[in-house]
């Protein structure tokens, strides 16, 4: 009995230990600046920008970020890190969409507007390597019909429609199908890999994602045999996505 009563008593230690370590984790509903809050923060002055965010569980949670730095007396009311469910996830989030709008940003001219290849025009000089390390420049696409799609991991209607966009390879195989992103290979490939995307990926492209400006991705790029421009569109639906194929067979057929 005594050593019972012993061991009893060693293990209380242990548990209430235990106990004390377990944190239990919250979905909080807001954002800013990097903190997480329960309810909408009173956010100082200064411009604001609006999104939302998802993990890979499907949790939501808006994100609200101002252009200012946040009062100590805000600060304190929000939650710890460690107490927010799947924080990371959220927090590379985060940096994704603000490395996806340094990015987008980038070709900004004086007037406020932004450069994007226009029908009629010859298509930009570029050089980019794929996943595999293979650099693909005009030279490669020459006599070629190229299409071309830019896109990032948090473009919910770039990912949907990826599988749609292979069988297009399949239906056209002497088109040069290209996809573009400014991710890194690893992560691109994770991502086509899951939507069976099985276009040629350039990755870490990052001059083209200047292209996009405001107008947001995806981007579709149809560049006929003599390096012109045909057709160019941001977005997708069902429609863009009949011009699009209906334009590469056209281009394709000359």
């Amino acid at each position: 009995m005594k050593q019972i009563i012993a061991i009893l008593l060693t293990l209380l230690p242990l548990t209430a230990f235990a106990q004390e370590e377990r944190i239990d984790t919250v979905i909080p509903k807001f954002l800013s600046n990097g903190y997480f809050f329960r309810e909408m923060p009173q956010l100082p002055d200064g411009e604001k920008t609006l999104t939302r965010l998802k993990d890979k569980e499907g949790n939501s949670i808006m994100v609200i970020n101002v252009d200012a730095k946040l009062p100590k007396s805000l600060i304190r009311k929000a939650i710890p890190r460690e107490q927010v469910h799947n924080a990371d996830q959220f927090l590379n989030g985060l940096n994704i969409m603000a490395t996806m709008t340094e990015l987008t940003q980038a070709g900004m001219k004086p007037d406020g507007t932004f450069y994007s290849p226009q029908p009629g025009e010859s298509f930009p000089l570029f050089s980019e390597k794929d996943m595999e390390g293979n650099t693909w420049t005009n030279d490669s696409i020459h006599g070629r019909v190229m299409v071309l799609n830019l896109w990032y991991s948090g473009c919910g209607p770039c990912r949907a429609e990826m599988p749609e966009l292979s069988t297009w390879k399949e239906q056209l195989p002497n088109v040069m199908f290209f996809s573009a992103t400014f991710h890194d290979a690893e992560t691109a490939k994770r991502i086509t890999d899951k939507h069976h995307f099985t276009w040629t990926h350039l990755v870490e492209a990052k001059d083209m994602m200047s292209w996009i400006g405001t107008e947001g991705f995806p981007l579709t790029i149809v560049v006929d045999k003599k390096g012109i421009v045909r057709y160019a569109v941001h977005g997708t639906n069902e429609t863009t996505r009949k011009k699009l194929l209906t334009t590469i067979k056209e281009a394709e057929a000359e």
